[in-house]
């Protein structure tokens, strides 16, 4: 499950990048502004995979956690970018790593709940 996960993990991140490249920012430094804004909350799980890992206290439910959030992140970038575009677009695609973070902390405290109960 851990390879699958960072394997996955890194397939939203290059989707991301992907999308941001379809945006067409005016210039280099936009381009690299968005991406890194936008790959953030992988990185950002990557990192506490690797810690928990480290530390022997990943379960499978974090991994777990870690895709949905990811395959969220790329399914709302899909849906503003081409099933409902609009004006308000721009303002909803610098919006997804909040609304990640937000998935995270709402999915966390129930993922360890239920890797508690389940261990008793």
């Amino acid at each position: 499950m851990k390879s699958i996960t960072f394997l996955l993990i890194a397939i939203a991140a290059c989707a991301t990048v992907w999308f941001v490249s379809i945006l067409k920012p005016v210039s280099t430094g936009a381009f690299v502004f968005f991406t890194t804004w936008l790959t953030f909350p992988y990185l950002f799980m990557s990192a506490a995979l690797i810690s928990l890992q480290r530390k022997g206290s990943a379960s499978f439910h974090w991994y777990v956690v870690a895709v949905i959030v990811s395959a969220g992140g790329i399914l709302f970038l899909a849906d503003i970018i081409y099933w409902h575009p609009n004006a308000q677009g721009a303002i909803a695609v610098l919006m997804t790593p909040i609304l990640q973070g937000g998935a995270l902390a709402f999915l966390l405290p129930v993922v360890w709940w239920v890797s508690r109960n389940a261990r008793t």
